[in-house]
């Protein structure tokens, strides 16, 4: 198994600075994590959540955020992090892929890789706000195949070059876009997706991994069961592909209770999850239980590297 962590809302800890939480991260890095995680929203709204039909559930965003929460933008930091440490591997849970354009996402991933000598992995997505896209001047309609072409392409650009794609959303022509990934094929690409029927008929095509957000692990694995199949019915090895999964929190007394949280990670495996990413917020209630923490957590799970 491999085991990430999520410093997400950290800086808490530190009067709501963000530098002191690279600290932490070091540590994690040399007790032997296999990567650190971290969210994404360009922007919040205004107004009122409850009126996104797609928002995560009230209990959900009291226990983690509100429109007023920093969200460091990912890849700016995942540079910093990457620069920090020396096997950590970089990742997202999601980024909003749709809102940038594929040709600057791929030279800003592939730059980031031979930086860190191959250590970049991205979940991908397209968010829940509408008022992201309005922002950005990008239509919320079309999203989803805004996001696949935005994949087929920075995989195109990182392998090809020169390179050229034709799709509804993104298209360009005899292109270069310099430096290719260290990794061969580029950084591995996972999807934070619903597991609707086009979906899961994407992810077979297209994905390395899924990371899905509060779905119960029987729906999680009935889907990747029938992601694995159609891998299977289309050429691909179902075997690499990996699902990334935050443990089930036990609360008892109204707190969550670590030790039981964590005993609950076997379980995951038992339906193919191989990743999990844990907030580590919700887990230590200051950084003097970090390190504690970890030790526990590492128990869990071999840190395969690369």
């Amino acid at each position: 198994m491999r085991l990430l962590i999520n410093p997400f809302r950290a800086e808490a800890w530190y009067g709501e600075k963000l530098l002191p939480v690279l600290g932490l991260i070091q540590i994690a890095d040399r007790k032997g994590i296999y990567g650190v995680d971290l969210p994404e929203h360009v922007v919040m709204g205004t107004r009122d959540l409850d009126d996104y039909p797609y928002a995560p559930s009230a209990e959900a965003r009291d226990a983690m955020f509100t429109a007023h929460t920093d969200f460091p933008e990912p890849i700016v930091l995942l540079s910093v992090i990457g620069a920090m440490t020396k096997n950590l591997r970089l990742s997202t849970g999601v980024l909003l892929a749709a809102l940038r354009p594929a040709a600057l996402l791929a030279k800003q991933l592939a730059t980031l890789d031979v930086l860190t000598n191959g250590r970049v992995e991205m979940s991908i997505g397209t968010g829940w706000q509408k008022i992201e896209y309005d922002a950005e001047g990008i239509p919320w309609e079309g999203r989803f195949g805004r996001l696949f072409e935005t994949a087929e392409a920075c995989r195109l650009l990182w392998t090809q070059a020169p390179a050229s794609f034709q799709g509804k959303h993104v298209a360009f022509e005899d292109i270069y876009c310099m430096p290719f990934p260290v990794q061969p094929g580029g950084p591995p690409l996972m999807f934070g997706l619903a597991p609707s029927d086009l979906n899961i008929e994407r992810m077979a095509k297209w994905a390395d991994g899924w990371t899905p957000l509060g779905m119960p692990p029987s729906v999680v694995g009935q889907a990747l069961d029938r992601i694995k199949r159609r891998m299977e019915e289309l050429g691909r090895d179902p075997t690499k592909f990996r699902l990334r999964l935050n443990p089930d929190p036990v609360i008892r007394d109204g707190r969550l209770d670590v030790d039981a949280t964590l005993a609950g990670i076997p379980d995951l495996a038992k339906i193919g999850c191989t990743d999990v990413s844990v907030f580590i917020s919700a887990f230590c209630s200051g950084p003097d239980d970090f390190e504690p923490f970890l030790d526990k957590y590492l128990a869990y799970g071999e840190q395969p590297k690369g």
